[in-house]
């Protein structure tokens, strides 16, 4: 028995496992060492950009992690605590009493993850093509906007609120005036550090003779040393007591327990009323979640020659949430950043996911306590640093330039997450992305064509010196025909038979049809039956044969007053008009 052709269930779920041997072992245990020193003051300020204790950025690390590897079709993706959907989740709960905040973001972690669970189960990684590219960058792009505005309270160390970029800048002004200057000048410190690390350092690195690979890992190590330095300074030079500088203060120490979201109110109303409150925060965030961590694992997997399943990574992304929410954690996507290093650093395989979770549960049992004088500023500085990577500015104005409905799209999103949001922005975006793709199949491009004299090629007869008959015309349809764009075929072949009374035949050219619903089909029985009492002939050229088959099921075949050609050549061979001998004169004149 071939096993190749039989997998067992293992070796479906888990194909990586083929062939594992100590060597990969060590390779992922290096790679998960350096994400997780990038992971642990990530989690602490993306924590923070939620709105919520540092603690629970790190009890999001952990579980879901091993989640992932388990049912993720990825070797690289590292799951976690992310900027955007840390804002996102800040966004959702911003409604919620800050007492409940927590169970909130539990309840929305673990509603989330749910609906990705029944979407992968059904089979619906396909969504991901409803999110345009235009609209991903453009979201993203206005969510790193927004994030570097909501940070810049710990910056200048004074209160603000608000979840959209005006409300936050009107909520800033007033205390511009009690700016905190120990905040002040180490969250700009950091920041230049971080972005110059970030920027230049590889580069300089490797000018120095150091290996490319080996130059950007200790370039992204460096931000772990600039965060132990802000804390040594901090607690040496006892800024929060002399200076009223803002620390990450006490987190507790230990492993989150495992259990469901309590509201304080455990009746069903309750759990009903935070159901309507969080369903759709939880769906876009869902959305986002699974199209941002799918785009990484393509980019990674072309990078490897492999593939990543959809269907899994949605599946997967679902238990991750799931299990954030069950261990008192908030929504977590695959990160950008930490995947890109754990791919660069060697990872063979998600043994390397549950070797960082493994590392973070050590970090939250013995860690925890060294963290406690990490400057705010700090993790804001980390933060706002990670976001200037973000920024895709240039990507927006090409997109402009190429398609103006897709530039529009971009823009449309950009200014809703600024202005509205980043739930309503992504919402938006989708929303006109679509609204512009039906609005553009509702008028498709339908040319008449004529043939390149001497040729077999057919072009668009407004735009080039083609060779066209008065008897007989050719329609070419650049668009699939539906119930929308149905009526739309008729009344441009109603207009082109008042325009041209010699007309006996008219082809309609469909290289590009790949669809006629029924709607279709009785437009195009009304248009044979028109064309006819008109005394002109209808014929079709270039029909996809699954589109004949389908046809022939109809009426519209049996009652065709033309044919079916193969291609436009046959049809332009059988119907082109005989040329008039009499303009040409029986005497031949020789000089």
């Amino acid at each position: 028995m071939d096993r190749s052709k039989n997998p067992s269930i293992v070796q479906r779920q888990w194909p990586w496992l083929l062939g594992y041997k100590g060597s990969f072992f060590t390779d992922d245990f290096v790679a998960a060492i350096i994400v997780t020193v990038l992971l642990v003051p990530q989690c602490l300020a993306y924590a923070m950009l939620a709105d919520l204790p540092p603690v629970v950025g790190i009890y999001a690390s952990i579980f879901p992690l091993i989640a992932y590897a388990l049912f993720g079709s990825s070797r690289y993706i590292s799951v976690g605590p992310t900027a955007v959907i840390s804002l996102m989740t800040a966004a959702a709960i911003a409604a919620i009493p800050a007492e409940s905040r927590l169970v909130g973001a539990a309840f929305l972690a673990l509603m989330s993850g749910l609906m990705l669970t029944v979407f992968g189960l059904l089979k619906g990684g396909f969504i991901m093509n409803f999110v345009s590219r235009s609209v991903v960058g453009a979201y993203i792009t206005g969510a790193a906007l927004l994030i570097m505005i909501s940070q810049l309270k710990h910056i200048f160390g004074i209160d603000s609120s608000g979840t959209t970029a005006f409300a936050m800048v009107k909520s800033l002004l007033p205390g511009l005036s009690s700016i905190n200057i120990a905040a002040l000048i180490m969250g700009c410190v950091c920041i230049t550090l971080f972005w110059l690390a970030r920027s230049f350092l590889a580069y300089a690195l490797v000018r120095s003779g150091m290996r490319s690979r080996r130059a950007k890992l200790t370039a992204r190590m460096v931000p772990i040393l600039i965060i132990a330095a802000s804390i040594l300074i901090s607690y040496h030079g006892k800024l929060p007591e002399r200076y009223d500088l803002n620390i990450v203060g006490d987190i507790p120490k230990g492993l989150p327990n495992i259990s469901f979201p309590a509201l304080s109110d455990g009746s069903w109303g309750a759990y009903w009323a935070m159901i309507q409150l969080m369903w759709l925060p939880a769906l876009v965030l869902a959305i986002v979640a699974f199209v941002d961590s799918m785009s990484t694992a393509q980019t990674l997997a072309s990078k490897s020659r492999s593939r990543v399943n959809a269907d899994k990574e949605m599946i997967a992304m679902g238990a991750s949430n799931i299990v954030a929410g069950l261990s008192a954690g908030y929504p977590v996507n695959g990160s950008m950043s930490r995947s890109v290093v754990s791919f660069s650093a060697g990872a063979r395989s998600p043994i390397s996911g549950v070797l960082v979770a493994i590392l973070m549960a050590i970090s939250a049992l013995f860690l925890t306590p060294v963290l406690k004088y990490l400057p705010l500023a700090t993790l804001a500085a980390l933060i706002i640093a990670a976001c200037f990577s973000l920024f895709d500015f240039r990507g927006i104005w090409q997109t402009f330039r190429y398609s103006r409905s897709d530039g529009l799209t971009a823009m449309a999103t950009f200014l809703g997450v600024l202005i509205f949001g980043v739930q309503w922005g992504v919402l938006i975006g989708v929303i006109m992305a679509m609204t512009l793709h039906i609005r553009t199949t509702l008028r498709p491009n339908m040319a008449l064509v004529g043939r390149f004299p001497g040729t077999d090629h057919y072009r668009d007869a407004s735009r080039f010196n083609v060779e066209t008959f008065d008897e007989v015309k050719t329609l070419r349809i650049d668009e699939s025909l539906y119930y929308a764009n149905a009526r739309y075929l008729e009344d441009k072949i109603a207009r082109v038979v008042q325009e041209n009374p010699k007309m006996t035949d008219l082809i309609l050219m469909c290289p590009a049809v790949n669809r006629i619903d029924a709607s279709a089909i009785s437009s195009l029985i009304t248009i044979n039956q028109r064309l006819n009492n008109a005394d002109v002939t209808l014929h079709f050229s270039e029909l996809h044969t699954y589109l004949k088959e389908q046809l022939s099921k109809s009426e519209l075949i049996s009652n065709l007053s033309g044919q079916i050609f193969f291609s436009q050549r046959d049809a332009i061979e059988a119907l082109e008009p005989e040329p008039d001998w009499s303009q040409f004169s029986d005497h031949i004149d020789i000089h």
